[in-house]
């Protein structure tokens, strides 16, 4: 259990889609980037699409799921988090094989 003074740690998070959920996930998207505005600022460190192939102009990207640094004190506070997106309570991200790994970031730099 995190107490007041458990540090927060870095988590790498991988959460890939289920296979042909594009349209589903096109469909809440909106829903997802404002749920995130709903969190502390320093929970979301970066995030974003996994592709399938790089951007083509004119073209929607290929997403195929997210990979994102997640700032909290336990992985139960990621796992409670992530659970309640839209992303998988609307089937986008296939749970099943989200993977949470403890991270330590040497670098992190804005594009």
């Amino acid at each position: 259990m995190a107490t007041s003074t458990t540090p927060v740690q870095e988590w790498l998070v991988i959460c890939p889609d289920f296979e042909g959920a594009l349209q589903r996930r096109l469909s809440v998207r909106q829903q997802h980037l404002a749920g995130l505005k709903e969190d502390p600022e320093w929970f979301w460190l970066f995030g974003g699409a996994m592709l399938e192939e790089p951007i083509k102009e004119g073209e929607v990207p290929k997403m195929a799921g997210s990979a994102m640094l997640i700032g909290a004190k336990t992985r139960e506070e990621v796992v409670e988090r992530l659970q309640k997106d839209v992303y998988v309570t609307g089937k986008v991200w296939d749970w099943e094989k989200v993977k949470i790994i403890p991270f330590k970031s040497a670098l992190r730099k804005p594009l």
